[in-house]
């Protein structure tokens, strides 16, 4: 056994909302076998990453003079390149596995599935009037 992996034995795993996504994916690819364009764990965890970090930088971004615009743009994809990467790190088989036990006996609701990822694309959407709009507001305060 490796020492990693004893180590983990040694403390009880939280769970996380995270967790519980992709769970979530999992499950529906799942039950959705065959069928294209289904949600997975990562995909489910790709969406949250993007609601939640890319939609408030990229809004951001956006408000800037172009000079500077064109630079964040162009760190920005950098940065997505390497954020696209991340679910498969973040979830290695050990952690996958686990997730999966933990949430062994509790039942699939595709309504649920459904319900948290457009409600997470709704909020994705929702996010870039509402910072564009408040970064106005602080444009205005501070001038």
């Amino acid at each position: 056994m490796r020492k990693q992996e004893y180590k983990e034995q040694e403390r009880p795993r939280r769970y996380y909302f995270f967790d519980y996504l992709f769970w979530l994916g999992e499950m529906a690819q799942q039950h959705y076998k065959g069928e294209p364009r289904r949600p997975d764990g990562d995909s489910m965890l790709m969406l949250c990453i993007m609601v939640v970090v890319l939609g408030p930088i990229i809004t951001i971004v956006l408000c800037f003079d172009p000079p500077v615009r064109d630079f964040l743009v162009i760190a920005m994809i950098a940065c997505s390149a390497v954020i696209v990467d991340l679910p498969g790190r973040i979830y290695p088989p050990s952690r996958r596995k686990a997730v999966m036990r933990h949430y062994a006996g509790r039942r699939f609701s595709p309504a649920r599935c459904y319900f948290f990822l457009f409600s997470l694309a709704f909020l994705l959407i929702a996010n870039i009037p509402l910072w564009g709009t408040v970064l106005k507001w602080i444009d205005k305060t501070i001038k």
